[in-house]
C-alpha cells in the first residue's frame, strides 16, 4: 500500500502536488497538512495530529465528509508528521511519500529526513518530495530514472558513508567513501536515462534536484 503524507511545509506547484497524491492509496494530513489538501481539493483518509495549524472550519468540513481525525495532546513528544507515519505503518504501507515536509522552518525539515532513516529500518520504502527535490535515503542501493543533465547529490547520513559504487553519472565513484564532515558529492549529473547506486555501509542521502 502506498501512502501520502501531506505536512504543513511548502507548496508552489498544484498540479506536481496533485499528480503525486493522485499515485498514493491513501492520503493522511499532518495537522495543517489538511489546509494545503484543502486547498489542492483533495478528501484525505485520516487527518492526525494536535490540531493546532489546521483550521477548525476545514476540520468540521472534513469531519461531515467523514474522515477519519485522530487528535493528539498538544504536549506530546512526537510531532505532527511522525504520528502520521506511526499512522501509515499502522495501516499496512509499505511506501510512504511525503509532501510538504520541506518549508522555511528549517528544524522540522531536518527533523523530517529522520522519518526516512524510521523507515529504512522498517524495510518501507519513502521518499519526501516537492516541486524541487526528490530525497531519498538509502544504506544498500538504489536506481533513479532521470534524463542526461539531471542533477543528483549524495550526503552522507551517518558518520561515514563506505564503499560507493555509481553507474550512469558524470563523475564517478568506484568505492570511495565519504564522511559527513566534508562531502564531495553534491551536484553530480546524470548520463543516461537511468542511474545507480550502490554503498557498502551507513547512510546515504540521494537527493534528485533541479534549480
Amino acid at each position: 500500500m502506498k501512502v501520502c503524507i501531506i505536512s504543513n511545509g511548502e507548496f508552489k506547484d498544484s498540479n506536481y502536488f496533485k499528480k503525486a497524491i493522485d499515485e498514493c492509496d491513501v492520503v493522511i494530513c499532518a495537522d495543517g497538512g489538511a489546509n494545503i489538501a484543502y486547498k489542492l481539493g483533495i478528501m484525505p483518509n485520516y487527518i492526525v495530529g494536535d490540531l493546532d495549524s489546521a483550521d477548525d472550519k476545514i476540520i468540521d468540513y472534513y469531519l461531515q465528509q467523514g474522515v477519519i481525525i485522530e487528535k493528539h495532546p498538544t504536549m506530546k513528544d512526537e510531532t505532527d508528521s511522525q504520528l502520521a507515519t506511526i499512522k501509515a505503518i499502522e495501516i499496512g504501507a509499505n511506501e510512504i511519500v511525503y509532501l510538504a515536509t520541506i518549508g522555511s522552518r528549517f528544524d522540522h525539515s531536518l527533523a523530517n529526513l529522520s522519518l526516512l532513516l524510521y523507515l529504512l529500518n522498517r524495510k518501507i520504502k519513502g521518499k519526501i518530495l516537492n516541486e524541487k527535490n526528490e530525497v531519498y535515503l538509502i544504506d544498500d542501493f538504489i536506481e533513479l530514472e532521470g534524463k542526461s543533465g539531471d542533477v543528483v547529490s549524495l550526503i552522507p547520513y551517518s558518520a561515514d558513508v563506505r564503499g560507493i559504487y555509481t553507474e550512469g553519472l558524470f563523475y564517478p565513484l568506484s568505492g570511495q567513501d565519504m564522511s559527513l564532515e566534508m562531502p564531495y558529492g553534491i551536484s553530480n549529473v546524470f548520463t543516461d536515462r537511468k542511474i545507480k547506486i550502490k554503498i557498502n555501509s551507513g547512510y546515504l542521502l540521494v537527493i534528485k534536484s533541479k534549480d
